[in-house]
């Protein structure tokens, strides 16, 4: 696999995750659909990062990429976990929200 398909994967999942966190408001699926897209983001990273051919710019930029997406996931954080109580009311709930704190980093 290719770094270039491999980085057109994390982009995307980044700009799904942005428009998630970024709507008007959520769905109703909401924690599930950010948990799943976070941690298939994190699964990218990890492919990108095991990749025998990886250059030190390709690293940084995963690297920097990571740090801005736990940014925009701490300033949303209010909201996802208002809507992560809401949602359910349930240790499920908080663990999910746990997961995507821990992913985000």
């Amino acid at each position: 696999m290719s770094q270039l398909i491999t980085l057109e994967q994390l982009t995307q999942l980044e700009h799904q995750i942005e428009q998630l966190l970024l709507a008007e408001e959520y769905p109703d699926d909401f924690p599930q659909q950010l948990e799943n897209l976070v941690a298939l983001r994190h699964q990218q990273v990890e492919l990108v990062l095991k990749q025998a051919d990886l250059s030190r710019a390709v690293f940084d930029d995963v690297v920097a990429r990571t740090q801005a997406m736990k940014g925009l996931l701490q300033q949303h954080k209010d909201r996802i976990g208002a809507q992560l109580v809401r949602s359910k009311k349930s240790p499920k709930s908080l663990s999910l929200y746990s997961n995507i704190q821990q992913h985000g980093q």
